[in-house]
């Protein structure tokens, strides 16, 4: 019996502690591989900005998506990752006096008819909510054109090319970059009636007079030539 209990003790139980270092040892393996896998920004996705966004009155709620999706690289940047600024907000001078939080990127930006790399200070923020509560006041603020046509996605995209100390961004390309975002986002958007909503924003648009000829002719293109 004592030779029955010794092998027991030998085999059974040391292979139960084996069992239980595979079990535990797979589960740790297992979670270290999701915690290192770069995930898609969580899951997010255009249309979940879409939502948060129709809560804020200065904005177009596509608008902002287009505008946002493109400046996150579909959500993919570190400025978004890392501090949820969609729309490469910069800190100024006042933002860092107040100790606000802000990151440090080297971006790319159009000086002197050339591309180069700044590096500048960006806004971080703590959620989307803190995010599109700045958003918002600033396109209230400073681009009045967007937020006065804060119901057309044309009117609103146009208007980020006339703000009060010009345009939203430096890359002379910005504007047609955005149209074709549009037109590629609004399926997933607006559903299967997409070409007649964006149509019916445009002759509405070109009606009021908000866009420029070069930006008719780049919506028309994105668009397919038109009608």
């Amino acid at each position: 019996m004592d030779c029955l209990k010794k092998l027991k003790n030998r085999y059974f139980i040391g292979a139960e502690r084996r069992c239980l270092f595979l079990r535990y040892g797979g589960l740790f393996c297992l979670l270290f591989c999701l915690l290192a896998v770069p995930w898609r920004a969580e899951g997010f996705s255009t249309i979940d900005f879409y939502r948060a966004a129709k809560k804020y009155k200065s904005v177009n709620p596509f608008g902002a998506a287009v505008h946002c999706s493109h400046e996150t690289g579909n959500w993919q940047s570190r400025l978004w990752r890392e501090g949820k600024n969609g729309a490469g907000i910069k800190a100024n001078r006042a933002w860092k006096t107040l100790g606000m939080p802000y990151i440090d990127i080297l971006s790319e930006e159009h000086i002197g008819g050339k591309n180069v790399m700044v590096r500048s200070s960006f806004r971080k923020y703590r959620s989307l909510k803190k995010f599109l509560g700045d958003y918002s006041r600033k396109i209230r603020d400073d681009y009045p054109i967007s937020a006065k046509h804060n119901n057309n996605i044309w009117g609103y995209l146009g208007g980020l090319y006339k703000g009060k100390y010009g345009k939203w961004a430096t890359d002379h390309r910005y504007f047609k970059k955005l149209t074709i975002k549009a037109v590629k986002l609004a399926p997933e958007i607006y559903g299967h009636a997409w070409k007649k909503k964006l149509h019916r924003q445009f002759e509405t648009a070109k009606g009021f007079g908000i866009l420029e000829k070069w930006q008719e002719m780049a919506i028309e293109t994105a668009m397919g030539g038109g009608s």
